[in-house]
Order: structure tokens, then sequence, then C-alpha cells
């Protein structure tokens, strides 16, 4: 009887195995092409049919390059355009838009200390950091975390990570002095 109950046993353990491998084969989050009726077809060109294929595609192609060229629209934002008073986000002023004593103060002490950006010719990035600065300290976020943000904001301009950090120093300090 013993000898029979191990065979029994054995077997079943055995289909369990094989019943388990086979749902977890069937598992839908793995990746695999789906198993259909449809059967899958391939088609061949004629060598003939492939140049006038060819012709036309690049003529689709130029027809709607020379539409693209047409309908792309100005790069450069109007300059009639201004930044509403009320605008949310404390942005700081445009180019072409006079700046407050404050910001001139601001942006003297980092030509001072050699703090630049790259792509800055306008200022407002510059000017963008130091006003996170300043609306932070509003907010008694913790200092920490400003240090942290302006290292990372300043990381992909700056030649390495103590650059980046002496940087980020340097702006922290000059819009505490000057704008905060």
């Amino acid at each position: 009887m013993s000898v029979k109950f191990f065979r029994v046993l054995a077997t079943v353990g055995v289909l369990l195995i094989g019943a388990t491998a086979l749902a977890a084969c069937n598992d839908s989050t793995t990746a695999s092409a789906p198993i259909g009726t449809e059967a899958v077809t391939t088609t061949s060109m004629d060598p003939s049919d492939a140049s006038s294929g060819q012709a036309e595609a690049s003529r689709e192609a130029e027809d709607g390059a020379s539409k693209a060229s047409v309908s792309v629209p100005a790069t450069n934002p109007d300059s009639s355009t201004k930044v509403p008073g009320n605008f949310p986000g404390g942005i700081p002023t445009p180019s072409g838009v006079p700046l407050t004593d404050k910001e001139k103060a601001y942006l003297a002490d980092l030509k001072r200390q050699n703090v630049s950006f790259m792509g800055d010719t306008d200022n407002n990035v510059a000017l963008t950091m130091g006003a996170y600065v300043c609306s932070q300290r509003s907010q008694k976020t913790d200092p920490t975390m400003i240090k942290a943000y302006m290292r990372a904001a300043i990381g992909p301009m700056a030649k390495s990570e103590a650059d980046a950090a002496v940087k980020a120093d340097k702006v922290i300090a000059s819009a505490d002095a000057n704008l905060c």
C-alpha cells in the first residue's frame, strides 16, 4: 500500500509541477507575440515595382517638405508681447524691461564674483535663481533644501560638482545680501 501511495503522490506531484510550468508560460505580463488563429502572410515585390515605389515616396517627401517649410512658425517671440504685472510665479523681468536697484546690485555682485550662467545673455537665469532663493526664504524653507535645488539647477552648467556647489553658495549669498 505504501509503494502505491508514493507512486500516486509522485505522479500527482509531477502533474502539478507540469501544470504550474504551463500556467507560468501563459502569464500575460511577459512580453510575447500574440497567438492567434490568423495566418501570418508575407508579400513580395516585383523588382520593377520597387523603383517606382521609391520615386513616389521621394515625391511625397518633397511635397511634405515644401508644405512644412511654408507652415513653420516664427522662432522668435513677438516683441510686442508683455508679461502681465500680476503674472504668477515670481518670474523676473524679461529683457528690455528696466531692472530694479536690487536686481542691478545682485547682478553686479554675481559679476564681481565671476558667476555666470551659460546662455544667459539677458540675465533671466540669474534673476530667476535669485528670485527662487528669496521666495524660499520667505516661505522659511530649510536652507539645505534651497542649496540642493540650486546645486541641481546649476549642475548642468558647471564644470564639476564642486564648481556647482561653489556657484550655488555664491548665488544664495548674493541673493540674500541684495535681493531678499
